[in-house]
């Protein structure tokens, strides 16, 4: 089995944000507006092309990234309503080279990603409400896709990867998916290919080309791929609210429940890619912006294990699980409980998080938030390590802490490229 270069170095971002932007921001009613609020499409189209997106600041997005540790970021070149955000270079005039600002969003965006050491994903597209081919003249429209997609590969530099959405609506065609991989991998070689498989079907391979199955709104889980010729990624795309574009919507998920996926996504091997809320002028609620510092605070105290140490056998109980990285083990324990004087919190923490499998000669165990060392046991016949979770201090809690784990020597471990 083949594990490509490109997902390795893909897995080693380990979280995305996925931006929605396009004609739809000016309602703040989600990015299916014009459908589930019943526009007439006319009017929205319109709408689109008399918006001169003149407010839109690509930084806006580097800081949104920045402030979560956010290594890519995935922007809609085009959503359902098929209004392009960027320079389609003739092929059609619904795009915002056709408003009265006549930027190229998509470019600006790249360009601000490719400054700031973040990798640019391309939202595009397969279904399409607005061109009349897609209904009329299937294989035309399929041209037309293609057309489109080579433009964005060879006019706006290295593209980290092209992440397709569609192909559900449509599942009894032939959507000619060599033609467009062709495309790509003629252009854009090292360029992730992801084509969402939708609510319901989380997972599930694809096309040979792909490189990253999605797990849509569901948990992400550690794929079988030993029957493949290459190693697949996963990535868990998961919206803050129940929507991915701007809404008028307080419905938020809570940040342990965001953290929590995002590290089950890590356990499973892959990433975790979340909605965010984006304005006219590319910035973001003050909400959905707390929500990335906090995250961001966890993920500067734990880098070292959550972006680049790799999930392996060693086996573990409930949500815990380890990483591995050489010769170092990261064993990563969830809700470790919260200490507090019996006054203001009942104390509440776990006597100790077990983890099977462990073949290593052990040199030390210290906290990657504290530095503090770790009180734990270890079982050399058994391969048993018994860690005692320490419980956050009141007034500080992270949900999650890391163990690191070093070890003088460490064998009989198998990672997921090696499953």
């Amino acid at each position: 089995m083949i594990v490509e270069k490109r997902i390795k170095d893909f897995y080693e971002k380990g979280l995305g944000l996925f931006i929605h932007y396009g004609p739809y921001v000016q309602y703040e009613h989600g990015e299916w507006a014009m459908k589930l609020r019943n526009m007439d499409p006319d009017l929205y189209e319109k709408k689109a092309l008399e918006c001169s997106y003149s407010s839109f600041c690509a930084e806006n997005l580097v800081k949104a990234a920045k402030a979560a540790g956010a290594r890519y970021l995935t922007f809609t070149a085009r959503h359902h309503d098929g209004f392009s955000m960027y320079d389609t270079r003739g092929l059609s005039e619904y795009d915002v080279m056709h408003t009265p600002g006549g930027r190229d969003i998509l470019k600006e965006w790249i360009d601000a990603c490719h400054a700031n050491d973040i990798l640019p994903f391309v939202y595009h597209t397969t279904l399409d409400w607005h061109h009349k081919d897609f209904e009329n003249n299937f294989k035309e429209y399929l041209k037309y896709l293609r057309q489109s997609v080579e433009i964005i590969c060879r006019n706006y530099g290295k593209i980290g990867g092209f992440w397709f959405d569609g192909n559900w609506s449509k599942p009894e065609e032939d959507w000619e998916l060599d033609e467009l991989y062709r495309i790509i991998r003629k252009y854009q070689p090292e360029a992730i290919i992801v084509n969402n498989t939708g609510l319901d079907e989380p997972g599930v391979f694809g096309h040979r080309e792909i490189d990253c199955v999605t797990f849509e709104q569901g948990q992400a889980e550690r794929l079988d791929c030993s029957d493949k010729e290459k190693y697949y990624m996963g990535e868990m795309c998961y919206p803050i609210n129940d929507h991915w574009g701007i809404a008028d919507d307080i419905n938020c998920k809570s940040v342990s429940q965001i953290l929590k996926s995002m590290l089950q996504a890590r356990n499973a091997g892959g990433n975790l890619l979340l909605g965010v809320g984006t304005k006219l002028d590319g910035s973001l609620s003050m909400m959905h912006m707390g929500f990335l510092e906090e995250l961001g605070k966890w993920t500067k105290e734990n880098g070292e294990a959550f972006y680049e140490a790799i999930p392996c056998d060693i086996g573990s109980f409930g949500q815990d699980y380890c990483l591995v990285s050489g010769d170092t083990l990261y064993a990563v324990i969830v809700d470790p409980g919260t200490w507090g004087d019996d006054c203001v919190l009942k104390t509440k923490a776990r006597t100790y998080s077990t983890f099977e499998n462990v073949d290593a000669e052990i040199k030390d165990i210290v906290w990657l938030d504290t530095g503090a060392a770790v009180d734990y046991s270890y079982d050399a016949q058994k391969k048993r390590l018994f860690i005692k979770p320490e419980p956050f201090q009141y007034g500080h809690g992270r949900i999650a802490r890391v163990a690191k784990i070093q070890c003088e020597k460490l064998q009989n471990v198998r990672t997921i490229y090696e499953s």
